[in-house]
């Protein structure tokens, strides 16, 4: 008898790939076996299938996706309604599952919903008799502070999708925007201007890592873990981490919010990782199944033991109810709750983005390391991306 198989692009990292254990099972139940033939970061990811998919030689069927660059993957991602039924849905989170939507079509299930906190190394702040920085000026205070101890005091991601998501949290907060209501730019302005010098004064005065324009997601919590700084906004599938009692974080850090503007304004960048079957799948039956198996409630509580937040309701409240009243975990989902409550902020949906994405970021490290000043980045970035989205003016 012939063996089926699926053959999948995921991304991958430590908040990632604990989930990817659970192939072997759904090839013990199916009989269908799971070829994992690309794992990468999410950019190393989108340039690989996107590569494919203009050539129209795509042969995968499943691809890890994300809400916010599924739009420009649209015309490839299969239309999912007709495959669940609506009670297969209704454990689902109804704002991430029509955040998974395209013009009203499901193109995605998701898999998490993340949201970064701050977390910081308690002995340290108390070290130092600092509170724990509610603000992003006291963030900056409690940095230099770190400095003159000889401890670097915050690290961020300086490249790629992380670093336009802690310039579009700043911007945000700030009063500013990313895009204005023609979808047309809108961050080269004071709030963005601000919110640049402030990543530009971090790396400038020696407040975070050296190499921190070759810092990546991983490399920020990795950093962390291994108590080389003392503070960093992360993601919840990182939190399982930190426990590793051979990390020497483990047991001396903290939870708080994000930081607010000097306003009281908090933005924090959100989204949802998400899977999906490609239109081209020779197989979209035997595709679905393993789609469902890797958003199921057991797979999602493989993801939420890990730290992820589960976008199954029913598995979120499993989890929340299994916290301790007064430990850090039970901390942790009040924080969660609080931030996806209060101040999510979320890039527009449209084709273009990952595009547009690409050339801020660039622009943004240009500025941070001087290569171009602050407000020739913005000036720049704004008119690259202006062509890009002109067709919405």
């Amino acid at each position: 008898m012939t063996v089926q198989t699926l053959r999948v692009a995921l991304i991958e990292g430590p908040a990632y790939n604990p989930l990817y254990q659970i192939f072997e099972k759904f090839e013990r139940d199916t009989g269908i076996h799971v070829s994992v033939s690309f794992l990468g970061a999410h950019p190393d990811l989108n340039r690989h299938v996107g590569e494919l998919f203009d050539s129209g030689k795509c042969n995968y069927d499943l691809i890890s996706t994300h809400t916010k660059y599924a739009p420009s993957q649209a015309a490839y991602l299969m239309e999912l309604d007709d495959y669940f039924m609506a009670e297969e849905l209704n454990d689902f989170s109804p704002a991430l599952i029509e955040l998974a939507r395209v013009q009203g079509k499901l193109k995605s299930i998701p898999r998490n919903f993340d949201a970064r906190l701050l977390f910081y190394q308690t002995d340290k702040l108390q070290q130092l008799g600092l509170d724990v920085p509610q603000t992003w000026q006291e963030l900056y205070e409690a940095a230099v502070a770190a400095k003159e101890q000889g401890c670097t005091g915050f690290a961020y991601p300086g490249m790629e999708s992380g670093l336009f998501g802690t310039f579009f949290e700043l911007l945000v907060s700030r009063g500013g925007e990313l895009f204005d209501e023609r979808l047309q730019p809108a961050f080269d302005s004071e709030a963005g201007r601000e919110a640049l010098h402030y990543l530009k004064r971090m790396y400038e005065q020696g407040l975070t890592p050296q190499n921190l324009p070759d810092m990546h997601y991983d490399e920020v919590s990795q950093c962390f873990r291994d108590g080389e700084c003392m503070m960093v906004t992360d993601w919840p599938g990182y939190y399982q981490l930190l426990l590793d009692p051979s990390r020497p974080a483990a047991g001396r850090f903290g939870l708080a919010l994000t930081p607010a503007d000097a306003s009281g304004k908090r933005s924090v960048y959100c989204g949802s990782h998400s899977f999906a079957v490609t239109a081209s799948t020779q197989k979209p039956e035997q595709a679905v199944s393993l789609l469902k198996y890797l958003t199921s409630q057991e797979a999602q509580s493989i993801d939420a033991v890990h730290g992820h937040v589960p976008v199954r309701g029913s598995v979120l409240d499993s989890q929340k109810k299994s916290a301790p009243a007064g430990s850090l975990e039970a901390q942790r989902w009040s924080l969660l709750d609080e931030t996806m409550a209060t101040c999510v902020i979320i890039p527009p949906k449209f084709p273009e983005y990952p595009e547009t994405e690409d050339l801020l970021w660039k622009a943004l490290q240009d500025g941070i390391t001087g290569k171009l000043p602050v407000e020739d980045a913005l000036k720049g970035a704004a008119a690259n991306i202006g062509r890009i989205v002109s067709r919405y003016a």
